[in-house]
């Protein structure tokens, strides 16, 4: 008796080679590419490549230890953000802080942060504002110590804690992208001595007026502070 022949098993469908190539995904994260320009930025905001240095290609391949071909996408991707300028006859050079790029930034970010602090008088929780306790504490610890370094993340960490308080995150996303040039900012603000404590002193009498929900005091501290440091940098323009 012949045996019945057992169907076939349907067969599965296979994605081209194509296809399965586009969607495979990157897993040289960082690529080199992204340390590089992370390092280059670094170096900026630390004063390694002070304004209105010359970038030699050849000279960041060998600092970097990277190819020409990464170095030149680094570059066009810092002329893209503003890190550095394209001068005839120069080449690449680190972007100088003149006074209209700090009137710009600090006009958008009293906006924003000023809101913000709003915001976060409003809504933030009592561990939220235990949180921007925390962080003052520690600015004020990094500043009596002249730790430019430990003040500077404590002061982002504060703002990362308010806009988590503010619960905005069209905010967050527009103070993250101007994080790496407030970073530079910040650095060459907080180098002048009063500055430095000054700032402390204005964080606190922010977190004490959202401490207690008085949202209209809380906006305009905060706004008072961004044009106080924009102020202690113009001042360096003219100097």
């Amino acid at each position: 008796m012949t045996q019945p022949i057992p169907p076939k098993a349907p067969h599965a469908h296979k994605p081209s080679p194509t296809n399965a190539a586009s969607m495979a995904v990157e897993r040289s994260y960082p690529t080199l590419r992204q340390q590089a320009l992370e390092k280059l930025k670094h170096a900026i905001v630390q004063g390694q490549l002070p304004p209105g240095s010359r970038l030699v290609e050849r000279k960041l391949c060998e600092l970097l230890d990277v190819s020409r071909s990464i170095v030149r996408e680094c570059l066009g991707q810092l002329e893209a953000e503003g890190w550095i300028t394209k001068v005839p006859y120069k080449g690449p050079t680190v972007a100088v802080i003149d006074e209209d790029s700090i009137r710009q930034i600090f006009e958008m970010r009293a906006a924003v942060e000023g809101r913000a602090a709003a915001l976060c008088a409003e809504r933030a929780s009592t561990e939220q504002m235990a949180a921007l306790e925390a962080t003052v504490n520690a600015m004020q610890q990094a500043q009596a110590s002249g730790d430019v370094e430990a003040q500077i993340a404590s002061i982002e960490t504060f703002y990362e804690v308010l806009l988590e308080g503010a619960d905005n995150s069209l905010m967050a996303d527009y103070l993250a992208s101007l994080r790496n040039r407030l970073a530079r900012l910040r650095r060459l603000a907080l180098s002048q001595g009063p500055r430095a404590s000054k700032s402390v002193e204005e964080k606190r009498h922010i977190l004490g007026a959202i401490c207690k929900r008085d949202t209209q005091t809380a906006q305009t501290l905060a706004e008072q502070h961004v044009w106080n440091s924009s102020q202690t940098l113009l001042a360096l323009t003219h100097s």
